[in-house]
């Protein structure tokens, strides 16, 4: 591949405090407590972008996004010489939606993704990940795109049982105004549904490819779309999957290579830390993902947080080292 190839991680510090009085006088104290676990900050980013640094050395720039807010030991990735100048660069919401600002402040990581085809001078393809994502062994570029197709790993499912929850879910938010939660798959079906296909294809939590000019040129086309998907300050159940709408408009499109799941090393739980530190030694699990460690008790949450410093010694900011 040589194109350039751009990595983007969404990022909040959900301590902020200025954040947390803004989020609840737009949402309510009881409901912003309870999704409060969404928000938090662990330090993932920093091995998020130690891993990229050590496994992707294809990668040109990366993105973080946030709410005026920055990583505090950011800078040091570049002071210890572990990234090029300025390879890791702060896009702020502002940035993000230049032309769309009157629908900040959004605390919406739908949203947020919707729009980060925006990125200015963002490469034609480029990876997308959550800040709990993790790059568990090396990759090459081939990985995610070759022969000017995307790869997408996953599987094809059915949207009609989703479609019926849907259409029933719809009808009681309608008639008692009970708003029902917003689902990942429900989002993935809803990416495809929007295009007229009657299944969509699943994908999982690890990073994905997005390529720029699909969604800049369908939001053009279907600008009101834009608008509707953009404008909940909170997660809908009505909003879509970008990274699934990317993956539908390049199948549509002939653009896209359908390969199987792959497997990731994935903690959502205590219970999983041992097989998690095993798969962190497998170099046939590409990629890994440590959901809420700030649920873990502490002395669970060491075990996590020493196993990832041993995995990405000699490319994490040293003060993250000094402080655990």
């Amino acid at each position: 591949m040589q194109q350039p190839l751009d990595i983007v991680i969404a990022w909040v510090d959900g301590n902020d405090a200025e954040l947390q009085k803004n989020r609840q006088r737009y949402l309510g104290q009881t409901k912003a407590q309870t999704e409060a676990t969404r928000y938090a900050s662990n330090n993932e980013i920093y091995y998020n972008i130690a891993s990229i640094l050590k496994y992707v050395p294809y990668v040109r720039h990366i993105y973080v996004v946030t709410d005026q807010q920055k990583p505090t030991w950011l800078d040091e990735f570049e002071q210890q010489g572990l990234a090029a100048k300025d390879q890791i660069k702060i896009i702020d919401h502002k940035v993000l939606f230049a032309g769309y600002q009157q629908y900040l402040p959004t605390f919406n990581s739908l949203s947020i993704e919707m729009m980060l085809w925006n990125i200015p001078d963002i490469s034609p393809y480029f990876l997308y990940l959550n800040d709990d994502f993790f790059f568990n062994a090396s990759s090459v570029a081939e990985d995610f795109v070759e022969d000017s197709k995307v790869k997408i790993y996953g599987h094809w499912q059915s949207s009609k049982s989703l479609k019926m929850k849907f259409k029933w879910r719809d009808w009681l938010n309608r008639q008692l105004k009970k708003m029902p939660k917003a689902k990942y798959t429900m989002a993935q079906m809803l990416s495809a549904d929007v295009l007229g296909l009657d299944r969509y294809f699943e994908i999982h939590h690890r990073p994905h490819v997005i390529v720029q000019q699909e969604l800049a040129t369908f939001f053009k086309a279907n600008p009101e779309l834009l608008i509707e998907q953009i404008s909940p300050r909170f997660r809908s159940f009505y909003q879509l999957l970008p990274v699934g709408l990317s993956n539908h408009l390049c199948i549509q499109n002939q653009q896209a290579t359908l390969l199987p799941d792959v497997q990731i090393a994935y903690l959502k739980n205590a219970d999983g830390i041992e097989a998690f530190k095993q798969a962190l030694k497998q170099p046939d699990i590409p990629y890994g993902c440590v959901q809420s460690l700030d649920q873990f008790v502490p002395e669970q949450r060491q075990q996590v947080i020493a196993a990832m410093n041993e995995k990405f010694m000699g490319f994490l900011p040293q003060s993250l080292l000094d402080q655990e």
